[in-house]
């Protein structure tokens, strides 16, 4: 006995212990339990730890036996049975590992194996999360639809398809879920298609993006969606077009004169010297430009009160330009940037209104994502 204290005295300075994930529910007598058995796995022979080991796994199962539900009334439902399961789990481990070693089998009676109170235990644990869980889905509210889910989700975690909770954790999941009515955008008394837009893109790509950013129980519909599968809308998203502007061409237009020395010949002299005089050349510059602006109101609220969690105006420019040159005279005159003119010739494309009201658009959109992306809780 004294070695035994001795030795239950040194594995707690050492603080030594498995690092499975039952680790934290060994006792100082399961500690040494686990240490007498390395030593015998090493040395089947070893006197010492035959001699101890009997003793120090009955004292470990005599206080695993005592354990009860009761043992851990604090804890909310469901947590006790999984706690006590967790502690028989550490005798599982005691078993098995004598159970492996010969040296240490013989010489431990009453070897117990606790698979069927683990089994009763984890079952028990399963029924109390199951049950915590229908009685949370008696309430309507989301609040109460989220605890559900969590508790269906720690039944089904431990023993997966217990009675039927996946299909009473998509339906807690559902009744969590924050929907939110993204309506189609308003184009300032204009449809969508007098901009010449194939399809109104929009209301679809601010849905797609914000089902994307993994919201916590938040999904994103569009009001047909929304009608079509009778869904109640918990947020809407308005997003309006208070102007939308596409600017007409413009040409200005300017003439600029250019002048150089150069050498235009040489003396007769010997030796001979170079001759300077001026050259001249004419510029033509044509600047083509076109202005467009738009502003894109989103107002976010909640449906019941009618509060904003977003009320604001994303504003979007375009401004294009093109500028080309022609010239006259001689061309030793003109300088690095009118080539560059001159050679723009070729690069006149005009954008079309629907190119612009496009930009414009998504000039508008690309702001009013980021805000909400910043700033906007669709939750509680």
């Amino acid at each position: 006995m004294k070695k035994l204290i001795l030795l239950l005295i040194s594995l707690y300075a050492l603080g030594c212990g498995s690092s499975n994930k039952l680790k934290k529910y060994y006792t100082l007598e399961d500690k040494t339990v686990f240490e007498l058995l390395e030593r015998l796995q090493k040395n089947a022979t070893d006197k010492e730890a035959l001699e101890l080991l009997p003793n120090a796994y009955q004292t470990a199962l005599d206080k695993r036996k005592l354990l009860t539900e009761a043992s851990y009334a604090t804890l909310p439902p469901g947590d006790r049975y999984l706690t006590l399961a967790k502690e028989y789990g550490v005798m599982q481990q005691l078993y098995e590992q004598v159970n492996a070693i010969p040296a240490a089998k013989k010489v431990v009676t009453g070897l117990w194996d606790p698979s069927a109170e683990i089994i009763k235990a984890t079952n028990n644990a399963a029924k109390e999360y199951y049950n915590q869980g229908l009685e949370y889905m008696t309430y309507d509210n989301r609040q109460s639809a989220k605890s559900a889910y969590e508790y269906f989700s720690k039944a089904n975690k431990i023993l997966p398809g217990y009675e039927n909770v996946r299909t009473l954790m998509a339906e807690a999941l559902e009744r969590a879920t924050i929907k939110v009515i993204v309506r189609a955008a308003n184009y300032n008394n204009f449809g969508w298609n007098h901009w010449g837009f194939q399809n109104d893109w929009l209301q679809q790509q601010i849905i797609t993006d914000l089902n994307n950013q993994s919201y916590s129980d938040v999904r994103f519909y569009s009001d047909w969606d929304a009608n079509s599968r009778r869904i109640r809308a918990d947020r809407v998203v308005e997003l309006n077009f208070t102007e939308l502007f596409v600017g007409q061409v413009y040409t200005d237009r300017q003439t600029i004169n250019r002048s150089i020395e150069v050498q235009t010949g040489s003396t007769k002299s010997n030796p001979p010297q170079p001759i300077y005089g001026l050259v001249y050349a004419k510029v033509f510059i044509t600047k083509r430009y076109m202005q467009s602006r738009a502003t894109l109101e989103s107002r976010i609220y909640d449906q019941a009160t009618g509060r904003n969690l977003l009320f604001d105006r994303f504003p979007g420019y375009d401004d294009w330009k093109v500028e080309t040159a022609t010239y006259t005279g001689d061309k030793r005159a003109l300088t690095s940037g009118d080539w560059a003119l001159i050679n723009n010739n070729n690069n006149i494309i005009t954008p079309t209104r629907q190119q612009v009201a496009d930009r414009l658009v998504r000039s508008c959109y690309n702001l009013l994502l980021s805000r909400i992306k910043s700033g906007v809780q669709f939750g509680n």
